[in-house]
């Protein structure tokens, strides 16, 4: 991600795309990578669409719904200025009102990153949301 001057959050032009995403290590160490490269930056976003969305380019999907139907973005932030922890959260599909976390410390083997991320996408994935 980068930020801009009006405290907009957007995604960077090159997304990591990983192939061996449910591999702990790989997928730690593509956080790292990518929490490393997150930083301030101008752009003009009022000119972009929804089809110049960087992870909806990078995942080949035929159209942008098809892309919100099958991926769940899990959002990962720093807790503090130190970055000792990061918060990682994430909405079931069609849910509104609840949103699931897993705190990470920095210094967790990546085994463990991998693995708490991988239970938060597994439990957004299989939430059944309550008849009304």
């Amino acid at each position: 991600m980068h930020f801009n001057s009006a405290g907009i959050y957007y995604e960077q032009d090159d997304p990591s795309v990983l192939t061996s995403w449910h591999d702990s290590a790989a997928l730690a160490g593509a956080l790292r990578s990518s929490l490393e490269r997150f930083s301030f930056r101008e752009a003009n976003l009022r000119d972009r669409a929804k089809m110049d969305w960087p992870s909806y380019r990078a995942s080949r999907c035929r159209s942008v719904r098809e892309f919100e139907s099958l991926y769940i973005c899990i959002h990962v932030r720093a807790l503090n200025e130190a970055e000792l922890f990061y918060d990682a959260k994430s909405q079931p599909p069609g849910e509104n009102d609840i949103t699931l976390h897993v705190t990470i410390g920095r210094y967790v083997p990546d085994e463990e990153i991998g693995r708490r991320l991988l239970k938060l996408f597994n439990a957004c994935r299989r939430w059944t949301p309550d008849s009304p």
